[in-house]
């Protein structure tokens, strides 16, 4: 599945709150409902990554403010394991209505592609077949078992407050809800620390950041495990209270649901483009599954994208933001940053950015981890994901912007 770093984020954030309100159920004769559903979690990240045949995953996720809705998505990924075929559909809509979609096939030979907005279908056809699906289990990682522990201790005593109900076919039913006075005072205070650090949006031009009284009010969620102890469903709720800058009340809501279906039933049909528009690339040899970027070096050298204002009820262009990439390889990237501003619009310039960075890749993806040191001496840090469809790369810092909405999306500059 493929989702935007800052999606990414907050599902994780939603999930751990999920996993404490969820999986601090009571002790039963064996074992209690937090290890029920955590061994269900383990189950199927291993059999979706080792044994099962095909299988279907459905996010979707909501977020809303004080009842609005701020952005909502869903992806939906098809695996058939035996075939080596991945479907993959991915759909968003922000506060103003306005949606994009992406739509991905992949088999062993060929790729197809096809954003929203434009008809075209991109199709890939490589020259030596190659296994395109791989299920990352993210368990089997060296770390997960000390995240593991760590998880373990902020649960606490959480544990002693749910249920699990087992059903005749021998599938379980686990579900449970915490109010505020319930939450740990700990969970509180990293809440309030991330939400800080990396939280904020634009609704009608305007930001909206909690900065103080920040607090989880209350989560919630249930989950049906299979008889064969698969997690076919969870369903959460995650709700964060706190005040802006104006000192207002903000509500945020976070309803994220995850379904596993058709588990060794799924089918995937190849996109018949009899009629469509195709772009096609041949000779291409598709990288082993090990999420190598093809040919680092083509994206070393400049990019930028337009600083833009609203005024007067119009768009107007006042800089751009300017990225260099200096260095890039499998492992490792650097560069610089910076930001120029036009003749008139240099109070907008007083929080501007210039700052070199390096960091090294996430494993199993294009997202590189960074750090850079701003001009008054913090170090900060961020992500960089390379686009390799689009040729673009996105820039995301994990710092709010003062004065500007931030375009993370850079493209780069051609002759």
């Amino acid at each position: 599945m493929k989702l935007q770093k800052r999606t990414a984020l907050i599902i994780s954030f939603c999930l751990g709150l999920l996993l404490i309100a969820t999986t601090a159920l009571a002790d039963i004769a064996t074992k209690s409902g937090y290890e029920q559903l955590k061994d269900a979690v383990k189950t199927t990240a291993e059999r979706c990554s080792t044994s099962l045949n095909s299988f279907t995953i459905d996010v979707s996720m909501v977020i809303k403010d004080n009842g609005a809705v701020l952005n909502s998505e869903n992806s939906v990924s098809k695996y058939d394991m035996t075939q080596g075929i991945i479907e993959e559909t991915n759909y968003s809509q922000n506060a103003k209505g306005e949606s994009t979609s992406y739509y991905s096939y992949r088999d062993k030979s060929t790729d197809i592609r096809q954003h929203a907005g434009d008809e075209k279908y991109y199709v890939t056809e490589y020259a030596e077949e190659n296994n395109p699906v791989v299920f990352h289990n993210p368990f089997a990682e060296d770390e997960a078992a000390d995240i593991e522990r760590i998880v373990d201790a902020l649960v606490g005593s959480l544990r002693d407050q749910v249920m699990v109900e087992e059903n005749e076919d021998g599938s379980k039913e686990i579900y449970g809800s915490l109010s505020e006075v319930q939450i740990p005072a700990l969970i509180n205070a990293i809440t309030s620390f991330q939400v800080k650090q990396g939280f904020y949006y634009w609704n009608n031009n305007e930001k909206t950041r909690l900065v103080e009284d920040i607090y989880v009010k209350e989560v919630s969620g249930n989950a049906h495990v299979n008889a064969d102890g698969l997690l076919e469903s969870l369903l959460g709720t995650g709700i964060i209270s706190g005040r802006d800058e104006q000192g207002n009340v903000h509500e945020i809501t976070i309803d994220v649901l995850f379904n596993l279906s058709a588990i060794n039933s799924t089918t995937i049909t190849k996109p018949d483009l009899s009629g469509k528009e195709v772009v096609k690339q041949e000779g291409k040899v598709r990288p082993e599954p090990n999420f190598a970027i093809a040919n680092p070096e083509k994206y070393i050298g400049p990019y930028s994208n337009d600083i833009i204002i609203v005024k007067d009820g119009r768009f107007v262009k006042i800089g751009e933001r300017k990225l260099e990439i200096t260095q890039l390889s499998d492992t490792n990237i650097s560069g610089t940053y910076t930001e120029i501003y036009r003749e008139g619009y240099e109070d907008y310039a007083v929080n501007k950015m210039e700052f070199t960075f390096s960091g090294s890749v996430e494993r199993y993806s294009n997202n590189f981890e960074i750090e850079y040191t701003d001009a008054s001496g913090t170090t900060n840090t961020g992500n960089i994901y390379i686009d390799e469809y689009n040729a673009k790369i996105n820039l995301w810092l994990n710092k709010p912007f003062e004065n500007l909405q931030y375009d993370p999306i850079f493209s780069p500059v051609l002759d």
